[in-house]
């Protein structure tokens, strides 16, 4: 009998574990949001964006795009996190560069609003440029937050509409 119960439970274990992974995928899927564990992470086409998620050496970087009306100016909520080290010192001007369509675009960066400390760190962040006005529907933005400790260079991308 007590074979039975245990079989029973390890069953019901297994199913309802596979049944909760196949949500979370699902979830990230409808959500719009990618999760990447290597240099890049790509978002679909929408009207606003999700944060996108870039995981690396248990390092989380996140960006979420806030477009706005004036095409030549545009604010990104970038997120740090970690377990491991300190980004209470991580400079979000210095660290932030922008393509669009592959070519490096020249920027003015204000930081609005920063919060956080020890491991976790996030701002708010304006970048203007007259660039922004060439942009397309196709054209491929790329933002880049380089210098997170000693990761490689992480890059989010946009397709404008």
């Amino acid at each position: 009998m007590k074979t039975k119960v245990i079989m029973g439970m390890l069953t019901l274990l297994l199913v309802g574990g596979g049944y909760w992974g196949l949500s979370a995928a699902e979830q990230l899927t409808s959500d719009g949001v990618t999760i990447a564990s290597n240099n890049s992470s790509e978002n679909p086409p929408k009207e606003y964006t999700e944060p996108i998620i870039d995981d690396w050496e248990g390092l989380q970087v996140s960006v979420q795009w806030e477009k706005q009306d004036k095409i030549s100016s545009q604010r990104f909520l970038i997120g740090i996190n970690n377990h491991a080290v300190d980004v209470d010192n991580f400079d979000f001007l210095q660290n932030v560069r922008v393509q669009l369509d592959n070519k490096e675009i020249p920027v003015k960066v204000q930081v609005l609003e920063k919060n956080g400390s020890g491991h976790h760190s996030s701002a708010e962040l304006q970048v203007e440029s007259p660039e922004f006005t060439k942009a397309t529907a196709g054209s491929i933005m790329t933002l880049s937050v380089s210098n997170v400790y000693d990761t490689p260079t992480r890059n989010f991308m946009w397709k404008f509409k």
